[in-house]
């Protein structure tokens, strides 16, 4: 299991997964939903940019971080930043071998910490 948080994305097509398009978020509005994610349940992943409104400020600025898009086996996506200590797919891997249940978190993303200490 990996519990993560993910973001609504903006526009995206889902034909177009697997080809690594940016995500669009906008995170100065949107807040995150958490969901654990049984390892069998995510079909595939792909690393991304994420293209975002910076959180906790008004500010009309567009930040690019590093992401990952999954698709899961009831035909949703979820979108999820990955600048984090574990990422996506070694949060699996460990996941996978019943190491420990691993959470993605915005707690823990070097992004959403510089905004947090500001706000």
């Amino acid at each position: 299991c990996v519990v993560i948080e993910h973001f609504p994305e903006k526009d995206f097509n889902e034909s177009d997964f697997g080809l690594n398009r940016d995500a669009r978020l906008d995170a100065a509005n949107d807040k995150p939903a958490r969901i654990s994610l049984n390892t069998s349940a995510v079909m595939a992943f792909e690393c991304i940019e994420i293209r975002t409104t910076r959180p906790f400020t008004r500010e009309n600025k567009e930040d690019v971080v590093p992401g990952v898009r999954i698709k899961t086996s009831w035909g949703q996506h979820l979108v999820v930043f990955d600048d984090l200590p574990m990422n996506f797919s070694k949060a699996m891997d460990t996941a996978c071998s019943h190491q420990k249940i691993n959470e993605l978190t915005t707690l823990n993303s070097d992004y959403w910490r510089r905004y947090r200490k500001q706000s």
